[in-house]
């Protein structure tokens, strides 16, 4: 694994994972189709902002979630019941993905922004088909930063993302990673691959939209401001210029927010 998490494990940090993944939700789910599976394996379940949003959908699955950071788990069960789901239908497992060790089948796997953090995305991939059965879907959801476009260009926001993705790659993660993922797949020995360009090309046109999306953004980078002030490398002053340029190009009728992710489906 990464040896170092990026956005860290502070509680306002879990709370934006679960806030993420609302603003983002019709971008990956509506493109995924998990109605004939069964019982669905997450790697990389963290604080349950996804399981929540995949019961929602897909009421009928039973979901078994690994993740590597303790106290993600004990958030992710306080989070579904919270907002009431069945928890007697998840289980959530502590062990690190690139070695698993579990008893039961699954006809479905599901990941999304894991393979970013790891240092050995490939060995995770490699690790879950055991534990799937033949013919079972694994979808696939991950980064692409250098697809990261504001206008009008900011110095304050590109000099930042740069620091961001750089210290990510020093701690064993690839921000480039969803580029990868056919091959990877293919190196793993899944079929039928199928890769999707998704993500958000914002403008006037869609105004509200876009000033979510950019708080969103703005929350997201400022998540790893922690760690870069604690390595040195970025100051508080040059945090708070990203967020005031990004604050600014929310309001800004003529700007324009783009980034792309791609998306993944492939069979055991």
């Amino acid at each position: 694994m990464a040896s170092k998490y990026i956005h860290g494990y502070q509680e306002v940090e879990q709370e934006r994972l679960v806030e993420q993944a609302k603003v983002i939700e019709n971008q990956i789910f509506d493109f995924i189709d998990f109605s004939q599976v069964n019982r669905l394996l997450e790697i990389g379940s963290g604080v349950g902002a996804q399981t929540e949003i995949l019961l929602k959908r897909f009421p009928h699955l039973s979901i078994t979630g690994v993740e590597y950071e303790s106290k993600q788990i004990e958030k992710a069960y306080k989070n579904l019941e919270k907002h009431g789901f069945d928890t007697d239908k998840v289980e959530f497992i502590h062990q690190d993905a690139t070695q698993l060790s579990l008893e039961k089948e699954f006809d479905g796997a599901f990941i999304c922004w894991v393979l970013e953090h790891v240092q050995n995305p490939q060995a995770i991939l490699t690790s879950m088909k055991p534990c799937l059965r033949d013919g079972a879907m694994v979808v696939v959801t991950e980064v692409f930063n250098s697809t990261f476009y504001t206008y009008p260009e900011r110095k304050e926001i590109q000099d930042y993302w740069k620091i961001y993705n750089d210290y990510q790659i020093s701690i064993g993660g690839d921000p480039e990673v969803g580029a990868k993922l056919g091959s990877m797949l293919s190196d793993a020995g899944y079929k039928g691959i199928q890769l999707r360009s998704g993500g958000f090309h914002l403008d006037k046109r869609e105004a509200d939209q876009k000033r979510k999306v950019f708080s969103y953004w703005k929350n997201l980078m400022s998540s790893g401001a922690p760690n870069l002030m604690e390595e040195n490398l970025i100051t508080e002053k040059e945090v708070i210029a990203m967020q005031q340029a990004m604050d600014e190009l929310r309001e800004q009728e003529d700007s324009i927010f783009f980034y792309r992710f791609i998306q993944a489906t492939a069979f055991k």
